[in-house]
């Protein structure tokens, strides 16, 4: 009779403890899909460097934003959302954040905004993207960059375009601005990785991607095509990649020593606003 009882209380203790695991996972699940990872990260001067002068490279744009002011309050709501996402408020809600972001855009659509406005838009625009990896944020971070940045103090408006030129998470890359810059890393198997960008965009569309590493590893390049971009190109080897307007095209693949990615973006169909006057 002790025997059968033990034997109740066991099976009993197995039957809580698959409860208490299957909660556990429950509620692990809702709060992943509640406050979602990062899908990409910025980088630091320790990873990123520039080749150029940044200042040198939009000098004239051709489609300076009108001089007038508008109610922005809609970014302080932006803001309170991202808070909420760093302190793990349930109120946080992603997709009622990207909604907010796109009245916010169309908002600042065609207007001036000032130093602050145009920093505090850059930021909520990148913390979307790190948080979605999504295209369409990458290209407002270009467009904010080039319209409304170019008269900060030129130390601090590097330190906010530099870590977005490229984005890593692990050994996935993101190759968001098309900028002459580096990128120097360690890869999670071990060995260095340098991925340099040769440029002249937006005068034309040819990028190439030069990239050099200690040992054959694998790694994933993710390269912005541009919204705008029809018929844009990535080649590697001969092999030619596509992928749709206003999404990133991907490369996975072992790289080793000397290999080259050429990208090609069309041009015809530039914004008005990566046109310089020149």
């Amino acid at each position: 009779m002790l025997l059968m009882l033990n034997f109740e209380v066991v099976e009993l203790m197995k039957y809580f403890e698959w409860i208490v695991l299957v909660l556990f996972l429950f509620s692990s699940c809702s709060e992943s899909e509640k406050f979602p990872e990062y899908v990409t990260l910025p980088l630091n001067y320790k990873n990123v460097n520039i080749t150029t002068e940044l200042n040198r490279l939009y000098p004239d744009s051709g489609s300076a934003p009108d001089k007038k002011t508008g109610d922005y309050s809609v970014l302080d709501s932006l803001m309170v959302f991202k808070e909420m996402y760093l302190q793990r408020n349930e109120a946080f809600h992603l997709e009622r954040l990207q909604k907010m972001w796109n009245r916010a855009r169309q908002q600042t659509e065609n207007a001036y905004l000032n130093d602050d406005v145009a920093v505090q838009w850059f930021n909520i625009t990148g913390f979307i993207f790190e948080l979605t990896g999504n295209a369409l944020f990458a290209e407002e971070l270009e467009k904010i960059s080039v319209l409304h940045l170019p008269n900060l103090q030129p130390a601090f408006r590097d330190s906010l375009v530099i870590p977005y030129i490229f984005t890593k998470n692990l050994d996935h890359i993101w190759v968001n601005l098309f900028l002459p810059a580096e990128l120097n890393y360690t890869h999670s198997l071990g060995g260095e990785v340098n991925i340099s960008m040769e440029t002249d965009f937006p005068e034309n569309g040819s990028i190439r991607l030069n990239i050099s590493m200690e040992t054959k590893r694998h790694i994933e390049i993710f390269v912005r095509i541009p919204s705008w971009a029809d018929d844009a190109s990535v080649t590697v080897k001969k092999v030619k990649y596509f992928a749709q307007p206003g999404s990133y095209c991907l490369i996975a693949k072992k790289w080793k020593e000397g290999d080259v990615v050429e990208i090609e973006i069309p041009v015809k169909n530039l914004p008005s606003y990566l046109k310089t006057s020149g």
